[in-house]
């Protein structure tokens, strides 16, 4: 019986974003198999996500020449969140190019995504640009608030359901096939942003604990 009932689930998952990409014209791989079931899953804890988002935030200040790096570093080692800080934030932290700088930007959607699993946004919004961090009220931010970051993490988080999450994951997986179906036939995706699409694709992988990988090794399979 428990069988049916999961097969139900990845069948009722999988049509359920196929609908949603139908409705919104873009290319559907019928063939890509569901992802992981709620009974699957194991998401991550919401003071691990606190902990992960927190060090999102203060990277992101250095991508944006808002901080600089050793004022960043003294920062989260003052907090006790150097440990932390995975092996290609340190690199970034120590050596921050400017092209590591662009690439670092791209992690707002990421901060988006923790945000989001923590219930301190509403919403993903449609994926066709990139979301403005000024948007999220200072109370529900992880850094420059009135709270410290330490309050942000110990504070008792409300994660969303695992449904809704996998939900997102689901979506998001099949979002980025078409991003690289796009690519590889040299066609232009003008319906969502590929760069939007393929990072809050390894977040949302990241929550899921998607074959156990840690951050810095997070795959976006499609």
């Amino acid at each position: 019986m428990a069988d049916i009932f999961t097969k139900k689930e990845e069948r009722s998952r999988k049509e359920k974003s196929e609908e949603i990409l139908k409705q919104q014209d873009i290319k559907i791989n019928f063939n890509l198999p569901h992802i992981e079931t709620d009974e699957e899953t194991i998401l991550r804890t919401p003071e691990e996500i606190a902990r992960r988002v927190t060090v999102l935030a203060v990277t992101n200040l250095i991508a944006f020449d808002s901080i600089e790096p050793k004022e960043a570093i003294d920062y989260l080692k003052d907090c006790g969140l150097w440990e932390d800080v995975t092996p290609d934030e340190k690199d970034f932290l120590n050596d921050p190019t400017e092209h590591k700088k662009s690439q670092e930007s791209w992690k707002c959607e990421c901060i988006w995504v923790l945000l989001w699993a923590l219930k301190k946004v509403d919403t993903l919004p449609f994926p066709d640009e990139l979301c403005d961090l000024n948007d999220i009220a200072a109370e529900n931010y992880p850094i420059g608030g009135d709270i410290g970051p330490n309050d942000f993490i110990h504070v008792p988080h409300e994660l969303r359901s695992k449904s809704e999450i996998l939900d997102a994951a689901d979506l998001y997986y099949r979002y980025d096939w078409a991003c690289v179906d796009a690519r590889i036939n040299n066609l232009e995706m003008e319906t969502i942003d590929s760069g939007v699409v393929y990072e809050r694709h390894y977040a949302l992988n990241w929550l899921i604990t998607y074959m156990d990988q840690d951050w810095d090794d997070v795959s976006c399979d499609t």
